[in-house]
């Protein structure tokens, strides 16, 4: 009985009751509204807001107040439907775009952010606030694109598509500045067949390994290795295994027995002196 009770005084709380408990409804939904909001009872604050804009229909400045409480609460196209509405009444309304903005990067949908953005820049050009948050849409638009391209350039990859992937991975690593690109755009030029453009690629993989992990500095040597052995000198094909090995050593303080910096040493001495070197 006490649990009846309780679930029908929230009901009339929120203005679901029927019947009866209609008559009791709240007298100020607006104070029902904002006390909601101002404790961060979202779906409260939507619901009351929504009955105030219904009992008040010449104060359209509640639909923004309904808009940012489902917004909030989690209902984007409720959200969306509010603001567009006062959008309708307010056309030159500063804040609406710059609220629209706000709302299509909660979306998810850094395009229609950035338009919105634009239009509140172009309504208050001298606010720096809007002109903040549009440059912070520009950058993170700019990353979505960059993020597209990167999954596209690895796709090429995957389908072993080399030309395809070389020009994407060039525009990525010389024009976006994605450098931690730079040891698949190398991998890649010399699987497209032109090693001295990989050559070249690889000792720019060499200057920044350092600032991208340590395994990547036992590996600019040993795909430079794979390159030069690809090019039938084997000779400097090993002595870059070597450098990958000491690499190795120096960053772990060992080397490990399966190694492929030593596998591929024991290779290629067994190339170069076939009279008696044996391979283990």
């Amino acid at each position: 009985m006490r649990r009846e009770l309780r679930f029908a005084s929230t009901l009339l709380r929120v203005g679901h009751a029927n019947g009866a408990g209609e008559a009791r409804a709240p007298v100020n939904v607006l104070a029902e509204a904002d006390a909601a909001r101002d404790r961060r009872d979202w779906a409260t604050a939507a619901f009351h807001y929504r009955q105030a804009v219904e009992q008040y229909p010449a104060r359209i400045s509640l639909l923004v107040q309904l808009g940012h409480a489902c917004k909030e609460n989690g209902d984007f196209e409720a959200a969306l439907e509010a603001y567009r509405h006062f959008l309708e009444e307010e056309p030159d309304d500063i804040d609406i775009h710059l609220q629209l903005g706000h709302l299509y990067n909660r979306m998810n949908e850094p395009e229609a952010a950035l338009q919105w953005y634009e239009r509140a820049h172009a309504l208050a050009p001298g606010d720096v606030d809007i002109a903040g948050h549009l440059e912070s849409a520009r950058l993170r638009f700019s990353r979505v694109d960059v993020e597209r391209k990167r999954q596209s350039a690895m796709e090429l990859v995957q389908s072993r598509r080399w030309p395809q992937a070389r020009a994407l991975l060039r525009d990525l690593v010389d024009t976006d500045g994605e450098i931690d690109l730079i040891a698949v755009y190398a991998n890649v030029t010399k699987e497209a067949g032109d090693f001295d453009e990989a050559l070249q690629l690889y000792d720019v993989y060499r200057r920044h390994a350092q600032n991208l992990d340590a395994a990547s500095v036992i590996d600019v040597e040993i795909q430079t290795a794979h390159l030069y052995k690809a090019m039938r000198d084997i000779e400097a094909a090993l002595r870059y295994y070597i450098r990958a090995r000491d690499a190795e050593f120096s960053l772990y303080g060992h080397v490990t027995p399966d190694s492929t910096a030593g596998r591929e040493i024991r290779a290629c001495m067994a190339e170069i002196y076939t009279c008696f070197w044996h391979p283990e």
